[in-house]
């Protein structure tokens, strides 16, 4: 994979849409539910998913057996918003959200465990510095 200058870019829209999301979340709990929140994120994510898919989408073929991998990712993606749809529901969006922003810790460890990846020292003290920050933030006092 080649970097190119879009991808921090992107990151940080991908950050910053995520960011709005977990505040959208507790809204629309608010109003409809954990439930309901969550069927409807996925209604209404179905119309500029198919547009961006027929502008966007890749012109490889695709197998059956390659659609195993979407599928679950699907079931994941749509435990993990209704999951902290249900969080949302029972406590403050900014404590549900820090704990949210720890996903980085799974990540990592499934890439050490099921890619054989390795963390260099400088990584571990980045991700204890990262965590100790997320975790600090988490705890602070309301102002």
């Amino acid at each position: 994979m080649k970097p190119d200058h879009a991808g921090p870019l992107l990151a940080l829209a991908s950050m910053v849409t995520l960011g709005i999301s977990n505040y959208l979340y507790k809204r629309s709990t608010d109003v409809l539910g954990p439930v309901n929140a969550t069927f409807f994120y996925y209604l209404f994510s179905l119309l500029p998913a198919t547009l961006g898919w027929l502008a966007l989408g890749e012109k490889e073929r695709i197998s059956w057996s390659g659609l195993a991998w979407p599928a679950l990712l699907a079931i994941v993606l749509f435990t993990s918003v209704w999951t902290f749809n249900q969080a949302v529901a029972r406590i403050d969006v900014s404590v549900a959200s820090t704990i949210r922003s720890l996903n980085f810790v799974v990540t990592i460890g499934l890439a050490m465990l099921l890619a054989q990846e390795r963390l260099t020292a400088r990584d571990w003290i980045a991700v204890a510095f990262a965590s100790a920050a997320i975790l600090l933030f988490s705890t602070r006092s309301p102002a």
